[in-house]
């Protein structure tokens, strides 16, 4: 298992994290994550944000990366290897990790498509990325008060033109943390969890989405009579 902390402010996060909201929104976010995510038992994951309170204890290790220019920060599980990556060259081999869980990342990434072309290369042909992002039109991007409240949000449509663009095919794309901040507590959080699921209300404060690499895209099409390759439509990662 592989661990990133983000280029966020990691302190705060912590500080959050260890308070009884953000026990409540962990748990939370962790009862959608384990129905969304595939079993992680004996493979390699790797998080890019701030995703300790996330992570599957079943992966197969563990590596704390944290972000270029981070602010001082504390480390949850000093267990952990760190390291301190740029968002756009993520110093692991490609096809070698088997999912890439993003929570507190991507809406602090200086430029979202070489972010991502970067866990493209990263990601196995099968493996699985899942994202957790605050929702533009949610109640938890508009307060500071959380880690969702800090960076860029994005909405439903610019969510999915930016996958596509870096080639990932979106195969669940949901919402979670339907609550506002300050009404969030165990019993009605996961009620309200329920209940706006099935409505499928705007008013989620994250988007929780799984992806898979495109791999195809960006395969040239063969003229069978020339045996050439036809002009790409997509261009592949670099």
């Amino acid at each position: 298992m592989l661990t990133s902390l983000a280029r966020t402010r990691s302190d705060d996060a912590t500080t959050f994290y260890e308070s009884r909201q953000g026990q409540r929104t962990a748990l939370l976010l962790n009862d959608r994550l384990q129905s969304l995510m595939p079993p992680m038992r004996g493979r390699r994951i790797l998080g890019i944000g701030y995703t300790a309170p996330y992570l599957p204890d079943s992966a197969d290790c563990a590596v704390s990366a944290r972000l270029l220019h981070p602010q001082t920060q504390k480390i949850i599980r000093p267990s952990r290897r760190d390291c301190i990556v740029d968002s756009g060259r993520l110093p692991f081999d490609d096809l070698s990790m088997d999912g890439v869980l993003v929570v507190h990342g991507l809406e602090f990434t200086r430029f979202a498509p070489d972010f991502l072309r970067a866990i493209w290369r990263t990601l196995t042909d099968d493996g699985v990325l899942t994202l957790v992002v605050p929702n533009r039109s949610g109640y938890w991007a508009h307060t500071d008060a959380t880690p969702f409240g800090h960076g860029i949000p994005y909405s439903s449509g610019q969510l999915t033109r930016l996958l596509d663009q870096t080639l990932f095919r979106i195969e669940h794309h949901s919402g979670a943390l339907m609550a506002p901040p300050a009404a969030l507590s165990a019993t009605h959080g996961r009620l309200m969890e329920r209940i706006g699921r099935g409505a499928r209300l705007p008013c989620a404060g994250v988007h929780i989405v799984t992806a898979r690499k495109n791999v195809y895209a960006g395969t040239p099409l063969i003229d069978e009579k020339l045996r050439v390759p036809l002009p790409r439509q997509v261009a592949e990662p670099a």
